[in-house]
C-alpha cells in the first residue's frame, strides 16, 4: 500500500512526463520581450517633460516604439545587442574614459 503523499507525487511526475518541453523550461521568449518592455520604460524615463520634436531623446524613443510597432522581434534583437554594448563597456572600463583623462592645464602667463 502505498501512501497518499507518494501517490500524488507519482501523478505529478506522470503528469509532467506527458507534458510538452516548451511548458516546462521558462520561455526565453516572453523573458526577452518583458526585457524589452522594461528597456522602453526606462527609455521614456529619460525623455525630458518638455522635449521638442528634434530633442534627441525624444527622437530615439520614437523610433524605438516605432520598431516595436513594425517589428517586435526586430526590437527584441536590437536591445541584446545594446545590452551587450553595454555590458562589454562597463566589463573593459571604457565608460570610465573621461575620469581618467587628465585635465587640459591652461599655459602658464606670462608677464610682459
Amino acid at each position: 500500500m502505498t501512501s497518499p503523499g507518494l501517490a500524488a507525487l507519482k501523478a505529478l511526475v506522470d503528469r509532467l512526463g506527458r507534458a510538452p518541453a516548451a511548458a516546462v523550461v521558462p520561455n526565453q521568449a516572453t523573458w526577452a520581450r518583458l526585457r524589452t518592455q522594461q528597456r522602453l520604460r526606462q527609455a521614456l524615463d529619460q525623455v525630458p517633460a518638455q522635449a521638442g520634436p528634434l530633442n534627441s531623446s525624444q527622437l530615439v524613443h520614437r523610433a524605438l516604439h516605432l520598431l516595436a510597432e513594425d517589428s517586435p522581434g526586430y526590437l527584441e534583437a536590437f536591445m541584446q545587442h545594446v545590452d551587450a554594448l553595454m555590458w562589454l563597456e562597463q566589463a573593459s572600463g571604457a565608460g570610465d574614459v573621461l575620469e581618467r583623462t587628465p585635465k587640459a592645464t591652461k599655459p602658464a602667463r606670462r608677464k610682459p
